[in-house]
């Protein structure tokens, strides 16, 4: 059986070989990818591209809107991430790679220009603050921070862990003042109704699980983690602040010494990031938190 046959059904109507073509070129980019090493054969973009997809369609059907482009778009959202075999090569954001390559592809199918035209444009104005958000780019918006929380989301959290060879401790050292900071906010983030009523129950689950995982590891004798929240000013608008969840182990993993955050922020390639230096006062551990800043003020 086909995993999400409405997608596959929509796909073809547009196109009877969409859905094909889509999905070689993503597991042959994912397949170049240095940290898979080869050994990998599943392709978790792909996975992720048909749920975001998924999403978008429901989301669609739920606002009234015309899927065709919002569906293309969340499948092709992502096409540029391992361009060349490398995340990010030579510093050119994701989206443009992605738009280039569904332009091309939609080409190619004889497809019309007006429905290629607005799915390029829908993935290039996810960055680019320049151009205007429109009905597919809020879709497609949506769709993909939903398929990042509640139990799916929870699950690729760690699959994304374990493909990149980390384990337990890392994640939740390392990125899960992210996913807290993100879940917190995840109804506000969302730019349709109907994002916004799914966004409520998922952010819901996705606090409750990392929180009682956190109990469980304190109970196994892992060690203790404290969740503090930390206001910063908004980027966009530093009247204001945001409300950021930092993860952070009660004592030193290495000594037991104290810990201790210095914060800042830097401009990434697509935002403004929070960067965390972590620090023993004992001992040199050091390791660093880094991501980007939610994208609402409230």
């Amino acid at each position: 059986m086909t995993a999400y046959p409405e997608v596959k059904e929509q796909t073809d109507s547009i196109s009877p070989t969409l859905w094909d073509r889509i999905r070689a070129m993503i597991e042959a980019a994912e397949r170049g990818d240095p940290q898979k090493d080869g050994r990998e054969q599943d392709s978790f973009l792909w996975e992720h591209s048909l749920q975001t997809a998924s999403l978008a369609l429901r989301i669609c059907r739920a606002e009234g809107f015309d899927p065709a482009a919002p569906v293309l778009a969340a499948l092709f959202h992502d096409a540029g991430k391992f361009t060349h075999g490398a995340y990010h090569e030579d510093e050119q954001p994701e989206e443009e790679i992605s738009a280039t390559l569904a332009r091309k592809t939609l080409s190619e199918l004889g497809l019309d220009e007006g429905l290629i035209r607005e799915t390029a444009d829908g993935i290039l104005a996810l960055y680019q603050q320049a151009s205007p958000p429109g009905r597919v780019t809020d879709v497609i918006h949506d769709a993909d921070f939903l398929a990042k929380a509640g139990h799916l989301g929870v699950a690729a959290f760690f699959q994304k862990s374990t493909l990149r060879g980390k384990n337990l401790r890392h994640a939740l050292t390392r990125m899960l003042s992210r996913e807290l900071t993100y879940a917190g906010v995840l109804p506000e983030n969302m730019r349709t109704r109907t994002g916004r009523r799914m966004a409520v129950k998922k952010a819901a689950v996705t606090e409750r699980f990392f929180k009682g995982l956190l109990e469980e590891w304190a109970e196994a004798g892992m060690g203790r983690f404290r969740i503090t929240e930390k206001s910063w000013p908004c980027p966009e608008d530093p009247r204001k602040n945001l409300r950021i969840r930092m993860v952070l182990p009660e004592k030193c993993g290495e000594c037991g010494g104290r810990i201790t955050p210095r914060y800042s922020q830097e401009e990434g390639l697509k935002c403004t990031k929070l960067v965390a230096a972590i620090s023993c006062g004992q001992c040199p551990a050091r390791y660093e938190i880094s991501f980007c800043l939610p994208e609402i003020c409230p």
